[in-house]
């Protein structure tokens, strides 16, 4: 963080004159943005693509790219956090009902009015696209019709790090009983969207725990510890045993790393819940954890996108939001990049962290990147732990969203920057008493002035110097 504040001021030849905060014309920044020619779904006419009708991805032989369904050149400025509950706690609740001349939360005068400040505000800031956090159907279902790009969940299996996943949750993925459940679920989520152009692509979970990293952070377990305590009816036991019969070569080698004492695999194989769901005892027993793991995720990708792909194979596959914050993005990218076409990724770090991060993954993969959720908070008292990196004021915060998306987008497989989020949460939301989500805006939906101009400033300049 020290390192970040003092880069920040040496960049000023990027940021321009601090007062442009003050001074930005929003019109202006939307004239700007018009004479460029975007097409009605934030494409950039000045890159013309193949049209296909839906959204996808294309290298144009310098530089990734989303191309809109006009087949136009389009990057995704996104913002997340559109939860209608969010409007309606106990320190806001009558303000937005006030607001939406409503009497109560999610009649009819609520869900008008909330679509139509979304969508005004959306339209302030330039933002192009409607992130995963989203649960504001009146956003983003089809009986509304989105007027916003946008990402729809697809949840085979509920694995988001913040609802703390039970072992349970776990279940055995490389069973047909899992096959047959994910087309099932497939078709429940993707066949009325299959001929939504507005559609983006579909995402599953927010940084699922996957790797030990993973469980160090946020605890819980993971399909490598779940599965290798099943027992010898369940594919899943059948797929640990082969791996570690391979490597050990004899039971007796497996016991002297796992101080068991199994007397043959037929035995490890029978055995139910044999091991304890802690940390691995040695350095042997993580390398097999590791290994067990990305067959597992290469397994839950494969059946997971072939479902999808039944019932819908117009739009893009994003897979899950993986953690760049752990080990997780850096463990799984080789197996998942074989099934998504984006890297679809958060990482809440320092701009130089980020690029870091960037420069480590961007020779491993030939796939373009989106930081799916990212950002910067300002402690105050309603709010004393907001997520990622804290500035001392909101010209701060606006600073360093500036730096880090000219860095990101500077380069030539980077598509995409969604904002986490739109509105601040207090302290004294459920769920939010440890950590807050900082946002555009207070809770009363006054933009912080700083980070609305940042915000109009990257849009006006997204598709700048593109050519």
């Amino acid at each position: 963080m020290n390192k970040l504040n003092r880069n920040h001021f040496i960049k000023l030849s990027y940021l321009g004159s601090l007062s442009f905060f003050f001074n930005y014309n929003l019109y202006g920044s939307n004239k700007k943005i018009n004479k460029i020619e975007l097409d009605k779904y934030g494409g950039w006419k000045g890159n013309k693509f193949r049209q296909s009708g839906f959204f996808r991805t294309e290298f144009d032989g310098k530089k990734w790219w989303f191309v809109t369904p006009e087949g136009n050149g389009f990057i995704s400025l996104g913002i997340n956090h559109f939860h209608q509950d969010w409007w309606a706690q106990d320190y806001n609740k009558d303000f937005w009902l006030k607001s939406f001349n409503s009497k109560e939360y999610l009649d009819n005068n609520w869900n008008i009015g909330y679509r139509k400040s979304a969508l005004s505000d959306i339209k302030k800031l330039g933002i192009n696209t409607i992130g995963m956090h989203t649960n504001a159907s009146n956003l983003i279902d089809l009986p509304f019709k989105s007027k916003v790009p946008y990402l729809r969940e697809y949840k085979p299996i509920v694995l988001d790090h913040y609802r703390n996943p039970k072992p349970e949750i776990y279940i055995d993925i490389f069973s047909k009983k899992f096959e047959k459940y994910c087309h099932d679920y497939a078709k429940r989520i993707a066949l009325e969207y299959k001929d939504d152009p507005m559609l983006l692509g579909y995402c599953m979970a927010d940084c699922p725990i996957f790797t030990e990293g993973d469980i160090d952070l946020y605890g819980g377990t993971s399909w490598a510890r779940k599965l290798r305590n099943l027992g010898p009816n369940d594919p899943g036991k059948r797929e640990f045993v082969s791996i570690v019969k391979n490597k050990y070569k004899t039971i007796e080698n497996f016991n002297g790393v796992y101080s068991t004492s199994f007397k043959s695999w037929e035995e490890l194989l029978n055995k139910k819940n044999w091991r304890d769901n802690k940390s691995p005892s040695s350095s042997h027993e993580q390398n097999d954890n590791n290994t067990f793991m990305l067959l597992c995720v290469n397994r839950y990708y494969s059946v997971a996108k072939k479902a999808l792909l039944n019932f819908d194979s117009n739009h893009l596959f994003f897979g899950d939001k993986i953690n760049g914050n752990t080990d997780s993005l850096e463990k799984t990218i080789n197996v998942i990049s074989k099934y998504v076409d984006v890297i679809y990724y958060q990482n809440f770090a320092s701009c130089d962290d980020q690029g870091n991060l960037l420069d480590r993954l961007s020779d491993k993969v030939n796939l373009p990147f989106l930081n799916g959720d990212a950002g910067f908070g300002v402690s105050y008292k309603m709010m004393p732990n907001p997520y990622g990196p804290r500035a001392k004021n909101q010209l701060e915060r606006a600073n360093w969203l500036l730096e880090c998306c000219e860095n990101s987008f500077s380069r030539n497989n980077f598509i995409g920057w969604h904002i986490c989020g739109i509105i601040d949460t207090w302290k004294t939301m459920p769920t939010k008493e440890k950590f807050q989500h900082q946002g555009l805006m207070n809770v009363y939906g006054e933009f912080y002035p700083e980070m609305k101009s940042a915000v109009q400033k990257i849009s006006s300049n997204l598709y700048k110097n593109k050519t």
